[in-house]
């Protein structure tokens, strides 16, 4: 080999291994680099978590005052109905809002000591809600109803037990005991995601304790398909009437609606109130490229703290 050969030779393999290097080089800084992202984003996202969580704070203080300030009755007019759209905070912002949650239909009244009754709402809410069939209500009430109670009878025609959920691709059993979210409806015989999607900003999972107690409807924040519930004979005109003008003239007893004759006599005391000790609170924050959604139930009693009951996360 000559000596022009071998110069040659070594010129390839310094440009190889230089090649090699820069590929190495090009390798590590890429790491580094994702490394510093990911280092910076799970920081956005607990600075996230902190705010929300201070947010969260915040609106059981509102709840709390709320309480103090004016007394037993809630209504769309108070300052915990007032939604935070956007707070600027360093880096990023953050959104809130608190829902009263006996605005709407608590499921686990199917599973309390008259569940024919709460049947019978459940299908005219059905009825009211736009794009979902009234027929399926009533197998799907009893389907709840059957996930709620201890036993393994079907309740009717709609009911399920254990075996209608063992032989499933993925089987599973009953839960025999009152929904912890509404979620839980999708694995419910005879729901679908498109009855859930309709159905969920109507109902409600709340607990009725050891005496199986059921949650009663405020007339005052209750959404127009959750009130057209509560009877068969109620004048869809005079709820719409009333919807515009409860903002600002709120009732102080329930009864007063059938005063009017916006809700018939038929409305019992033991479905409606003006007062509510469930709600829902929603806090989101935004932080770089962070973002945590927390969303927790609140139980208020007459007397003492709102209480955080259930909590869930969403993050990115």
């Amino acid at each position: 080999m000559t000596a022009h050969s071998q110069r040659g030779i070594a010129l390839l393999t310094a440009m190889l291994v230089m090649a090699l290097c820069a590929v190495a080089a090009t390798a590590v800084l890429t790491s580094a680099m994702a490394g510093i992202r990911r280092a910076a984003t799970m920081i956005d996202s607990e600075k996230s978590w902190w705010y929300a969580q201070g947010l969260e704070s915040w609106g059981l203080r509102i709840l709390a005052m709320d309480l103090q300030q004016n007394g037993p009755i809630d209504a769309l007019n108070e300052d915990w109905a007032k939604p935070l759209d956007y707070l600027p905070v360093e880096q990023g912002g953050l959104r809130g809002q608190i829902e009263d949650l006996q605005g709407r239909f608590n499921l686990n009244n199917l599973g309390t000591a008259q569940p024919l009754k709460y049947q019978q709402q459940f299908v005219r809410l059905f009825q009211n809600i736009e794009g979902l069939d009234p027929a399926q209500a009533q197998n799907i009430s009893e389907a709840i109803r059957d996930w709620i109670d201890a036993d393994q009878t079907p309740v009717g025609p709609g009911g399920g037990e254990d075996p209608d959920y063992m032989g499933l691709p993925q089987p599973y059993r009953a839960a025999n005991q009152p929904l912890r979210s509404p979620s839980e409806l999708l694995a419910i015989k005879g729901m679908t995601p498109d009855i859930y999607r309709r159905l969920a900003p109507y109902v409600c999972a709340l607990p009725t304790g050891t005496a199986r107690t059921p949650t009663r409807i405020n007339v005052n924040t209750a959404s127009i398909p959750v009130l057209m519930s509560l009877a068969d004979n109620i004048d869809s005109t005079k709820i719409g009437n009333w919807d515009k003008k409860r903002r600002q003239q709120p009732v102080d007893n329930a009864q007063k609606l059938q005063a009017d004759q916006t809700l018939p006599a038929t409305v019992t005391a033991d479905l409606v109130d003006v007062r509510s000790h469930f709600f829902q609170m929603q806090a989101t924050a935004f932080i770089g490229s962070g973002r945590v959604a927390l969303y927790s139930v609140v139980l208020r009693p007459d007397a003492g703290v709102p209480v955080i009951i259930a909590r869930s996360l969403d993050t990115e």
